[in-house]
């Protein structure tokens, strides 16, 4: 009976220290000084702050808020859809990067399209959203090696 009590210990301590959630934050990437945008970077940091808090971390926790966000409850249904429960931080991590830049995407372009400064700047470093996104997000991407 001892030797039970004693596994069972074990097996949930490897449990819990195994299931320990890598903190992901949010803080301005390094850049070339000729593609550098700072606005850009706050808008993506401040967003990616915000996913992280209020939809990354309830996912990743498995510990659903009490009123689930949409965006909290795209990356669990992605999920569930593409790996059942059976996820892990990486599964979270390539997911939250299709979805968080999606979003961002179409914060940017409103963004842009809204500030005339903004969008010259933009039209300077880059040819199409596409190319500003291909730049950006390698350096914002919630995986640690891209």
């Amino acid at each position: 009976m001892l030797f039970v009590r004693f596994f069972l210990y074990l097996a949930l301590m490897a449990t819990i220290s195994c299931s320990s959630v890598e903190k992901r934050e949010a803080v301005r990437a390094e850049h070339s000084v000729r593609m550098n945008i700072p606005e850009i970077d706050d808008i993506i940091v401040l967003n990616k702050k915000q996913y992280i808090d209020l939809c990354y971390m309830p996912v990743m926790k498995r510990v659903p808020s009490n009123a689930p966000r949409p965006c909290e409850t795209r990356l669990f249904q992605t999920l569930e859809r593409r790996y059942s429960m059976n996820y892990t931080q990486e599964h979270v991590d390539m997911a939250a990067d299709d979805l968080f830049f999606q979003d961002i995407r179409d914060v940017l372009l409103d963004k842009i399209n809204k500030d005339a400064r903004l969008k010259r700047e933009v039209r300077k470093r880059f040819k199409t959203m596409d190319d500003l996104m291909a730049y950006y997000k390698p350096r914002y991407s919630f995986r640690k090696h891209h």
